[in-house]
């Protein structure tokens, strides 16, 4: 496996010497970033409408499409999410609440541009990583079995308190409500129906990308149109600024963002949507201005963006040498790279030597050419937030609506829309936290599943489980964290 590494002269070569290569690599970018800025698209419908003409070009040209698709659609969601308060992708969830309180200060051109240079620094910074540490990755992801991908979706249940701001209790409320939102449709083990309530289109559970437009499109409408005054100042359109010494300030923060979501990105079945809001949590831990996280703060959205971009990147590596997708997009990442010939799994960088520098590198060009795509894209985005709120609204709706049946493509999921909208809005206006239930709906039907197969798994030997040495490691920071919630609280009602 360490051989490897010797093949990057050689890669460079045939991946980054041909013309075309960078043509096709430009044109998925620029995909991509409309896939991404788009509500309701996202990564994988934007390789889901290319497979049908990858496999008509070379390998190295098709690889190149992908992943400027794969890279910009993620990276370019956080400009919705940050100007519109509507996720462009579902990764992008957690840039909503520091994003769109910056663009309602007046700031909307400073929180793309964080978006932006957190997106193209997390994807270049992963790039580099796994090109080193890839050797190890297939060795530490066979040992992360049912249990202890139970345990760290367990450990986001429980990051939710600190998601909520004041009340920890509403945020694991929240969280519940998500859960339970999440276990709709036939169970992933015996195929038992619940909650479906006697609808077909349930059968599936609900769809991810539809509620979280209900819930923060949607909701958003309504709240905008019924709240007494308006809190919107004046936008300058223009191009993104990028504060460079801002970003030094949070060297750090988005190296451990980087991390956090590369680690994520690793376990199958808990993907980029999921590691947004670990990292987020991490940077409002650990930084000294907590207050302003939800009303603006350029840590969060750093944190989120970098966490996204790096997971998506990270999440390819393992489902490459495993053969196991991790999340939707992944899945179809795998399925176009069979159209190419390619056959993921344990063998697959024995058949094709050089196939993870090529990847690498097309990857960190592709990060790249995002930065300069959505650099001189996004002031017409930017321009969007010049148009009057009775105007503006409306038009927010369409983009919901068209997102929401672009889906799935069935008129249910415009009942779905309504009703998480509603719920949206409610929790808005009674001061329920939106993130927790988002972060329950996406990772509660992968605790409910991972859980009852390790209990099947383990049945005769329950102690078994549990001693498995990454489950109590997990294990072991969960209790820590709980501690340090329980004195946390029991500080606060001293004071």
């Amino acid at each position: 496996m360490f051989s490897e590494w010797l093949y990057l002269p050689q890669a460079a070569a045939q991946y980054l010497g041909d013309p075309m290569v960078w043509a096709f690599l430009l044109l998925g970018t620029l995909c991509g970033f409309f896939v991404g800025v788009m509500p309701g698209l996202g990564p994988t419908m934007g390789m889901a409408l290319c497979l049908g003409i990858i496999f008509r070009l070379e390998a190295a040209q098709g690889m190149a499409l992908l992943i400027g698709i794969f890279v910009a659609a993620v990276g370019s969601g956080g400009i919705t999410a940050s100007l519109l308060n509507i996720p462009g992708t579902a990764a992008a969830a957690a840039t909503c609440s520091d994003g769109y309180a910056l663009s309602r200060q007046g700031r909307s051109r400073e929180a793309v541009g964080f978006s932006l240079s957190a997106s193209v620094l997390g994807t270049l910074s992963a790039a580099v990583l796994i090109f080193f540490i890839q050797p190890f990755v297939t060795t530490i992801a066979l040992k992360f079995g049912d249990w202890e991908t139970f345990l760290f979706c367990l450990f986001g249940l429980l990051v939710c308190g600190s998601l909520s701001g004041e009340s920890k209790l509403r945020g694991w409320i929240a969280a519940l409500g998500g859960c339970l939102v999440a276990m709709c449709g036939a169970d992933g083990v015996q195929s038992v129906l619940r909650f479906t309530f006697g609808r077909p289109e349930l059968l599936s559970g609900v769809d991810s990308v539809v509620a979280m437009l209900g819930l923060f499109g949607v909701g958003e409408v309504l709240y905008t149109l019924t709240r007494p005054q308006h809190e919107r100042m004046p936008e300058k359109t223009g191009f993104p600024i990028i504060k460079l010494p801002i970003l030094l300030k949070n060297g750090f923060n988005l190296l451990r963002s980087v991390l956090a979501g590369m680690w994520i990105g690793f376990i199958p079945g808990i993907g980029e949507s999921a590691a947004c809001w670990f990292s987020y949590d991490m940077a409002k831990r650990s930084s000294k201005n907590k207050e302003k996280f939800g009303k603006g703060s350029e840590e969060g959205i750093i944190a989120a963006e970098a966490a996204n971009n790096a997971s998506s990147v990270g999440a390819l590596i393992p489902a490459l040498a495993l053969g196991i997708p991790g999340s939707s997009t992944v899945a179809m990442f795998i399925s176009a790279m069979y159209v190419l010939n390619f056959r993921p799994g344990p063998t697959l960088l024995i058949e094709n030597p050089g196939l993870l520098c090529g990847l690498c590198l097309l990857l960190v060009v592709a990060a790249l050419a995002l930065g300069l795509v959505a650099f001189l894209c996004s002031p017409f985005a930017i321009k969007l937030l010049s148009i009057p709120e009775n105007l503006l609204m409306p038009f927010i709706l369409v983009l919901c609506a068209v997102g929401a049946y672009g889906t799935t493509n069935t008129p249910f999921a415009l009942i779905q829309l309504a009703v998480f909208g509603i719920l949206g809005y409610l929790m808005k206006r009674f001061h329920y936290p939106i993130a927790p239930f988002v972060l329950g709906l996406l990772i509660g039907k992968t605790a409910d599943t991972a859980l009852r197969r390790a209990l099947m798994q383990y049945s005769g030997d329950l102690l078994g489980m549990v001693t498995r040495p990454f489950g109590l490691v997990i294990l072991g920071t969960l209790l820590l964290l709980c501690v340090v919630e329980l004195r946390h609280g029991s500080v606060r009602k001293q004071d």
